[in-house]
């Protein structure tokens, strides 16, 4: 039987739990199932579908869209890890520091935080636009040529909004484990002669090695199953050359453009699955920390 103080947690906790199930776990089951079936969005199948069992994971090795959706979601997830991860220390590391002024400077870094998701998209289409785009502006006044931003470089462009709106999480993990770190790591390297490089190279970032390597995890694990900024700008049929093709996408044109529910849910399965491998060394990274 429940304590008295356990069935207080209990009804504390309930509510939040009765969400999880409802909003989390359930959908979660369903989506596992529809990828073991040809159930379909609309027509006969939608009704009457078949058990495939593992036929649509199967069917996945083969599919050519499915490998280049893969391709371009790996080359996306790495590039944006270099650079939100890049962008995300040097901020942190301009926060921790005692130079004047970087208080208002960090109110600007934080400036994507208070823009929602959609918001951001909007305002880089407008920055990039082939022909008034600000961009291509100033690669004009510098004498460049200007960039087809919308559909040659459609994959840099995915690139260039995710790390701006991506670096701020990783700057205000890495701020706060930068102030973490006792002055007196400081005061040490600096009566042994080490420079500003090696200071941070052989004593600071040893300190925060497990920090900096959440970071990375959350980063991947964030941009695997990205999904707004290249629905932003391809819309509801995929491109005909799978350049903004992330795998979130592809699922999503598989289920409801196609009308393969079914196969869709299958590549979301697999999304998933990576997902819990980060999850499952996010976790391990953090029991060897302790």
């Amino acid at each position: 039987m429940l304590g008295g103080e356990n069935r207080v947690l209990l009804f504390c906790l309930l509510p939040a739990l009765v969400l999880v199930i409802i909003f989390q776990f359930i959908p979660s089951v369903q989506t596992i199932w529809y990828s073991l079936t040809n159930v379909a969005l609309l027509g006969k199948k939608a009704l009457k579908w078949d058990f495939l069992g593992v036929g649509n994971y199967v069917r996945l090795v083969s599919d050519r869209y499915f490998w280049k959706s893969f391709s371009v979601t790996m080359r996306y997830v790495a590039v944006s890890l270099v650079f939100r991860f890049a962008i995300g220390l040097i901020s942190a590391l301009f926060i921790s520091s005692k130079m004047k002024g970087r208080t208002v400077i960090a109110l600007f870094l934080l400036l994507p935080m208070a823009i929602p998701g959609v918001m951001h998209a909007f305002v880089w289409i407008s920055m990039i636009e082939p022909r008034a785009g600000t961009i291509n502006r100033i690669f004009r006044w510098m004498g460049l040529p200007p960039q087809s931003w919308t559909y040659g470089r459609i994959t840099e462009s995915l690139i260039m909004i995710n790390t701006w709106a991506g670096y701020v999480l990783p700057m205000l993990i890495m701020a706060s484990a930068l102030a973490s770190i006792p002055k007196e790591y400081h005061e040490a390297a600096e009566i042994y002669g080490a420079s500003a490089w090696m200071k941070y190279w052989k004593v600071i970032f040893p300190i925060i090695r497990m920090p900096l390597m959440f970071c990375m995890i959350i980063i991947v694990k964030e941009d695997m199953d990205d999904f707004t900024y290249a629905y932003m700008y391809t819309g509801e049929a995929p491109r005909a050359d799978y350049k903004s093709e992330l795998l979130s996408l592809y699922a999503y044109h598989k289920a409801f453009n196609y009308y393969e529910l079914g196969y869709g849910c299958a590549v979301g399965v697999i999304i998933a699955l990576f997902i819990l491998v980060l999850t499952l060394a996010q976790v391990k990274a953090g029991r060897l920390a302790k």
